[in-house]
């Protein structure tokens, strides 16, 4: 399928993953596309980056089976998932702050009986009773009604979950899904990412932990293919404003930090939520759609790479919930080729004491020193954060997200925050990269 050639281009402002999907989409049918971003690589939220001569990632990004759009588009720029990602079964193992094991789940498969077969095991120490109304209640955080969204500690505890259950796993999980604390978290939000990824089998359910950077899954390909297509990347080049006509024919023009403008048929702003709602043009026309993006919110994740004199031990799970700490997962960078290297995220860091980068990587390491017998004093160390890495899936989000398509012609959204039933993910990315071009395409026929 191709479309009548046309001087102007669509311009995508942001080459995050939902800027280059879309972007691909348009270019792929044959829309001249002018791709912008502030950035000097392309990738956004999850972008690869050099550190002690390592190339790493701007955050530690874990996909399941179920990312069924984001493994699509990864395979439509010549990469393979099944050599780009390590599959791992769907389990989970948290310890304690002194080493020892809090909690592992570690089910046959996903599936209903063999999940609560896991679930009734991992509450051993508590009552009969106790574990056979958590078992029976997730179940129904499965597969029960949920006719009005709630936090997700009201919606855990309206199941009969523990509050030991609540604080060894389903807080620690709903921070690393949700980047929110389940105080007020939505329980419509997660209860579909645990819908998606534990209902549909084994393959939806398993842990896609990268081999490679990101940027070499998906950021570099998709713009090596942009380049192909003719389109022209501007990385490093910030716009500060767009203007749009309130009506007739689709035009724009875009104003960089230097003043110079970029004249586009239309646009896609595909940055993050704070970025839109400053770009979007004025106009009372707009103001429901700033204030929306504006009504969700931002939250920080930090990543702490430390890097280890020797080959971190064998015995180590490639995935450690770490519980009464600050960090809150380690995953081992063996996986990625880095033997040495160990990232430790926390999610909703906003909630943590503030630390600077030093503190941060010091405090990591001590507490792993602590909980992981035979580590030694790390020799690299660095943090990464990403003080809007997501918005804030509280509870009631879907209701108050915005719509891509804009009240103003050649002006569309793109970006996770849109997608309903979806927290920040690559998954909702992707999916949100498609549809916007799909709008943008309808409105240009």
């Amino acid at each position: 399928m191709s479309v009548a050639p046309d001087a102007r281009p669509v311009a995508v402002v942001g080459a995050g993953w939902a800027g280059l999907t879309a972007a691909l989409a348009l270019a792929r049918v044959g829309h001249p596309v002018h791709l912008l971003d502030s950035a000097a690589v392309a990738g956004g939220r999850a972008r690869s980056l050099t550190l002690a001569g390592t190339t790493l990632d701007n955050g530690q990004h874990i996909l399941v089976g179920a990312c069924e759009a984001a493994l699509a588009q990864i395979r439509s720029v010549g990469v393979d998932p099944e050599q780009a990602f390590h599959a791992l079964p769907f389990g989970l193992e948290l310890h304690a702050a002194d080493g020892t094991e809090a909690l592992r789940l570690n089910p046959a498969s996903p599936r209903l009986p063999a999940l609560g077969r896991a679930l009734f095991t991992a509450l051993r120490d508590e009552p009969l009773r106790v574990r056979l109304r958590a078992t029976l209640g997730a179940v129904g955080l499965l597969h029960g009604p949920l006719q009005k969204d709630v936090s997700v500690r009201a919606w855990l505890q309206h199941h009969h979950q523990p509050p030991a259950l609540i604080e060894r796993l389903w807080e620690p999980l709903c921070l690393a899904i949700m980047n929110t604390p389940l105080r007020s978290a939505s329980a419509r939000v997660l209860r579909e990412v645990l819908r998606e990824a534990l209902t549909r089998g084994p393959e939806a359910a398993r842990l896609l932990l990268p081999t490679q950077p990101l940027g070499a899954i998906y950021p570099e390909p998709a713009v090596a293919e942009l380049r192909e297509h003719g389109a022209t990347i501007d990385l490093g080049r910030r716009v500060r404003g767009i203007e749009a006509p309130g009506s007739g024919a689709s035009a724009v023009t875009l104003e960089d930090r230097g003043g110079q403008r970029i004249e586009a048929r239309a646009v896609i702003l595909a940055t993050t939520p704070a970025a839109a709602a400053g770009l979007l043009p004025p106009g009372e026309d707009l103001d429901d759609t700033r204030d929306r993006i504006n009504e969700l919110g931002a939250r920080s994740i930090c990543t702490v790479y430390l890097r280890y004199p020797y080959p971190l031990p064998a015995e180590l799970p490639p995935m450690l919930g770490l519980l009464g700490q600050y960090g809150q997962w380690a995953v081992p960078r063996r996986i990625a080729g880095h033997p040495e290297w160990l990232a430790v995220v926390t999610s909703a860091a906003d909630d943590a004491a503030p630390m600077d980068a030093d503190t941060r990587c010091a405090t990591v390491a001590a507490e792993l020193a602590r909980c992981v017998p035979g580590l030694d004093t790390p020799v690299a160390r660095h943090a990464v954060c990403e003080r809007r890495a997501t918005f804030d899936a509280r509870c009631g989000v879907d209701a108050r997200r915005p719509q891509p398509r804009t009240p103003r012609p050649g002006v569309v959204l793109a970006g996770d925050y849109l997608v309903p039933g979806l927290p920040s993910t690559l998954e909702a990315a992707v999916r949100s990269g498609l549809e916007s071009a799909d709008l943008l395409m309808e409105e240009l026929s």
